[in-house]
């Protein structure tokens, strides 16, 4: 079995995951992201231990790295030497997202608040409203966002926040971000499901304001402009992609079966081809375990 003949299924189940990353436009936000989720929880389970298992094939036999490492090849049995040109690739990958995660963990922990449901106001000309991760659904927003908008913009964007808070959007996010984080080929997916998340909060929103779908996307556009990035781990109405969102906003909103029907196909397709890719795990092993 040849290195590239190992990553076969997992490359047919990246192409699979553009496919329904496709769709997320033509299905409700709720069933976009939650397709997402998935398709990034499968996908990620089959490619993180092929990933792992190339680094650790590379550095067991490196003159560098061998002193240190030698005993993996000892224990595991690892004989084959992994290919500089897949070996270093490989563990780059791994190494820088091992850091991201650890950072990405860390600024979730520190802005993480589990405590005091509620609205804080902060002081500042910056305008930003976000929900901090954790199941309090607390909101932070800032005396020039309150300044700018009137009561009902000011309404819309409580209610977009108060819906992040309520679904508990923040662990969707930290799955997204983590995933692409440990494995970047899944950062397109990882964007989508983001949108999504904003879609999501802005349908609410809408509902909210009694359907009054032009008022949120007026108010998405007005705080959007001069809007700085928020933390990773945080949740604004300012997030991924408002100019899109605005547009669907002003649209009527259409039911499009077939979306739904090509969205599962597409994730059970995923699913049946990262399954085959934990196979293809094993017999990796047995290639560099001879």
């Amino acid at each position: 079995m040849t290195l590239t003949f190992a990553f076969f299924p997992l490359a047919v189940a990246l192409l699979l995951t553009g496919v329904l990353s496709a769709t997320h436009r033509a299905l409700r936000p709720r069933d976009a992201v939650r397709a997402m989720t998935a398709a990034l929880m499968v996908t990620s389970i089959a490619a993180l231990p092929s990933l792992w298992v190339l680094s650790l094939g590379f550095l067991s036999h490196s003159r560098y790295t061998e002193p240190a490492l030698g005993w993996c090849s000892a224990m595991l049995g690892v004989h084959a030497d992994v290919p500089a040109l897949i070996g270093l690739p490989a563990v780059a990958v791994s190494a820088f997202g091992l850091v991201r995660a650890v950072r990405l963990f860390a600024a979730t922990a520190r802005l993480r608040c589990a405590t005091a449901h509620g609205v804080d106001v902060v002081d500042g000309e910056a305008l930003f409203a976000y929900t901090l991760p954790g199941p309090a659904g607390r909101v932070v927003i800032s005396t020039a966002m309150l300044a700018l908008l009137d009561d009902e913009e000011s309404a819309v964007v409580l209610a977009h926040e108060h819906a992040h808070g309520v679904h508990r959007h923040d662990r969707y996010l930290l799955l997204a971000t983590l995933t692409s984080a440990l494995f970047p080929p899944l950062g397109h997916l990882s964007r989508r499901l983001q949108f999504g998340l904003e879609r999501w909060a802005d349908e609410d929103a809408a509902r909210a304001m009694d359907g009054d779908r032009r008022l949120v996307a007026r108010t998405i556009a007005k705080v959007a402009v001069g809007s700085p990035s928020q933390h990773a781990p945080a949740l604004g109405i300012t997030g991924l992609g408002a100019t899109g969102r605005v547009r669907m906003l002003l649209q009527p909103p259409r039911v499009r079966p077939w979306s739904r029907v090509w969205a599962s196909c597409a994730l059970l397709a995923t699913t049946t081809i990262a399954a085959y890719q934990l196979h293809h795990v094993a017999a990796l092993i047995a290639t560099l375990c001879h």
